[in-house]
């Protein structure tokens, strides 16, 4: 008699989800042994993505997740519908986000430079792992703490903080809102003002 807690199962016991999800996980291990490992502009981190389905093009070489997609590397979270994944030689090249809207977050970090988060959405967002950039395409929006930037495309670099909106051409409008510190009108006049 066969002792069935030691059989092993079959993929094709599965159901088609988690025999996906077998196969997925598998063709990860095997064939991409470094993606957990992919390179940032300052250091190695990790990308996890998760979403209600996976799919791999091998011809392409690109990874298609819809439904509640998520990413999340060190401090950084993009969310959205449908997320595209680029590999090229086992690294993530290019990871495009579309949603209603997508959204990005990257936590505070004073320690880096950051003194505020930083939150954006558009209807599609395009990482840049490899240089740390991101480009925000149609009904984009930029917030860092207070300060507001909206535009139909922005660019914006996230390790040195700087921010391109509008298309160069002037054909875009681009609108900013900037927090201003709060004026004391209770201050002291200095000595030079003589009032008559």
């Amino acid at each position: 008699m066969v002792d069935r807690k030691f059989m092993p199962v079959s993929l094709f016991s599965y159901t088609n989800r988690q025999r996906l999800l077998a196969v997925l996980t598998a063709f990860m291990l095997l064939a991409y042994p470094s993606m957990g490992n992919t390179a940032t502009a300052n250091d190695a981190g990790e990308i996890v993505i998760e979403g209600a389905s996976a799919e791999f093009d091998k011809t392409n070489n690109s990874i298609t997740y819809t439904g509640d997609v998520e990413a999340k590397m060190d401090s950084v979270a993009i969310t959205g519908e449908i997320l595209l994944v680029n590999l090229a030689q086992d690294r993530v090249q290019l990871i495009t986000t579309s949603g209603n809207p997508a959204r990005f977050t990257q936590a505070a970090s004073p320690s880096k430079g950051r003194a505020n988060d930083t939150s954006a959405a558009a209807e599609k967002i395009i990482y840049f792992p490899e240089d740390n950039k991101l480009e925000l395409v149609g009904n984009a929006r930029l917030t860092q703490g207070s300060n507001v930037i909206s535009s139909p495309s922005i660019s914006y670099d996230i390790l040195g903080g700087e921010v391109e909106a509008g298309d160069g051409a002037g054909d875009e409008r681009v609108q900013m809102q900037l927090l201003l510190p709060k004026i004391n009108t209770n201050a002291a006049q200095p000595d030079s003002v003589v009032e008559e």
